[in-house]
C-alpha cells in the first residue's frame, strides 16, 4: 500500500521487488502450496498448530520469538502468520501490524487463550484478520486459515492489479508529456507564425493606405508635407528632414520637422546636413540606423557632431535605378527608435520615390527623360 510521501515509481518499485522476491522463493522450492509461519514461544503451540496446518496440505515454517518472524517475514515468501499473544502483552500485536505493513500480501491471524472484546479490537487496530483461541479445533482451524488464505490471495491480486495499473499509469503520465511538450512546441511555432503574419498583414496594410495618399498627391510641395505628416502620425514626434538632388549634383533641403531644436538652429544645421549627411548616402542602397556616437563617427566622421547625442534614421529613395532623395529623421536617443518605426521609414521611403518619379514625369514631360532631374 502507498504510503503518504511515497512516489508512484518508489511505490511499484518496492511491491515488485516483493512480489518478485516471493515468486523466486516458490519456484526454488518448486512448491506452490500456501506457506504459513507460526510464531509462538510456547513449543506445544508451534507443534499442534504446525501439525494441523501440514494435514491442511500448506507449508508451514514456525519460530519460537519475533526477531526470527521478522526475519522471514522479510524474505516475502510467507502468506499467512499466525501468531500467539504468548510473545506479550504489545508484542504480538506489533509483529501483527509490521507484517500488514510489509506486504499487503500477508495476513496475520492471532492466537489468544482467552480471546475477549479487548483483545478483538487491538487485533483489528493492528492488522489482524482473525483473533481464534489457542485450544481450536483442527476443523475450525482449517476454516480460519482457509479463510486468511482467501484473503491473501485476493489482497495479491488486488496489488498485481494496482502494480499493473501503476504502470499503465506512469506509461500514461509519460507519453502526456510527450503530447504536452509537442503541443507546447506547436503553441510555439504557431505564436511565431502568427506574429509574422501579423506583422505581415500590419506592413501591407500600412503600404496600402500610405500608397493612396501619396499617389493623390501631384504637387512637389504637397508630397512632401503629406509624407512628413504620415511620418509623424506612425513614429512619433521626431526631427525629419527630405534632402532632395538638384541639377549640379548636389542636395538640397527640400522639407523639414523640427521637433527639439530652435528655429535658427535647425535651419542652418539641415542646411549642413544637405550637403554632409546626404550625399553620405545617396549611393547606399538601404536604410541605415545609427544608434549611437560611435556609429554615426563612422559614417560621418568628423561632421558627427551636429547629430551629437542622437540616434539618426536613414533611408535613400531609390527610383529607376536613380536616388531621387534621401529621407532622414533623428532624435535624442533618450527615445529611440524601433524596429517597427525603421519598417516605417523604409516603407515610406520606397513609396515616397516612386511618386517623386511620378510628379517629376508629371512635371516635366516636355523634356526628354535625361532632364527629369532637373527641377526648376
Amino acid at each position: 500500500m502507498e504510503r503518504p510521501g511515497d512516489s508512484l515509481q518508489d511505490v511499484s518499485a518496492t511491491s515488485g521487488k516483493c512480489f518478485a522476491k516471493h515468486a523466486e522463493r516458490r519456484s526454488r522450492t518448486d512448491d506452490n502450496r500456501a506457506q504459513v509461519l507460526v510464531i509462538s514461544p510456547r513449543p506445544q503451540v508451534r507443534e499442534c498448530m504446525s501439525a494441523a496446518v501440514s494435514e491442511q496440505g500448506c507449508g508451514v515454517r514456525s519460530v519460537s520469538n519475533v526477531s526470527d518472524a521478522r526475519s522471514l517475514v522479510r524474505e516475502c515468501a510467507v502468506d499467512l502468520a499466525l501468531i500467539d499473544c504468548a510473545l506479550g502483552p504489545d508484542a504480538a500485536f506489533e509483529l501483527s501490524r509490521e507484517c500488514s505493513n510489509h506486504e499487503p500480501g500477508i495476513v496475520t491471524i492471532l492466537l489468544c487463550d482467552r480471546p475477549n472484546l479487548e483483545d478483538a479490537m487491538r487485533a483489528m487496530r493492528s492488522g489482524a484478520v482473525d483473533l481464534i483461541g489457542s485450544n481450536v479445533s483442527s476443523r475450525e482451524l482449517f476454516e480460519r486459515i482457509n479463510s486468511g488464505l482467501d484473503r491473501a490471495q485476493n489482497l495479491r491480486q488486488r496489488e498485481r492489479r494496482a502494480l499493473r495499473l501503476r504502470g499503465l499509469c506512469l506509461r500514461l503520465n509519460a507519453a502526456r508529456q510527450e503530447v504536452s511538450r509537442h503541443v507546447g512546441e506547436l503553441c510555439s511555432d504557431l505564436v511565431e507564425a502568427y506574429q509574422d503574419l501579423s506583422s505581415q498583414i500590419d506592413h501591407i496594410g500600412m503600404s496600402s493606405e500610405l500608397n493612396c495618399l501619396l499617389r493623390q498627391e501631384l504637387d512637389l510641395e504637397a508630397l512632401l508635407r503629406t509624407t512628413l505628416e504620415y511620418l509623424l502620425s506612425k513614429i512619433g514626434s521626431t526631427n525629419a528632414a527630405i534632402f532632395l538632388p538638384s541639377s549640379s549634383g548636389e542636395f538640397s533641403l527640400g522639407a523639414y520637422v523640427n521637433y527639439d531644436r530652435s528655429k535658427d538652429e535647425a535651419e542652418v544645421m539641415l542646411d549642413h546636413l544637405a550637403s554632409v549627411l546626404a550625399p553620405k548616402f545617396e549611393s547606399h542602397e538601404h536604410s541605415v540606423w545609427m544608434r549611437d556616437a560611435d556609429e554615426t563617427a563612422r559614417w560621418l566622421d568628423e561632421e558627427s557632431h551636429w547629430l551629437e547625442g542622437c540616434e539618426t534614421l536613414v533611408v535613400p529613395c531609390h527610383e529607376g535605378g536613380e536616388c531621387l532623395a534621401v529621407l532622414s529623421a533623428f532624435r535624442s536617443n533618450r527615445a529611440p527608435f524601433s524596429d517597427s518605426d525603421r519598417s516605417v521609414l523604409e516603407t515610406l521611403g520606397k513609396l515616397f520615390g516612386k511618386q517623386l518619379a511620378r510628379v517629376i514625369g508629371v512635371h516635366h514631360r516636355h523634356l526628354p527623360k535625361d532632364k527629369w532631374s532637373e527641377l526648376e
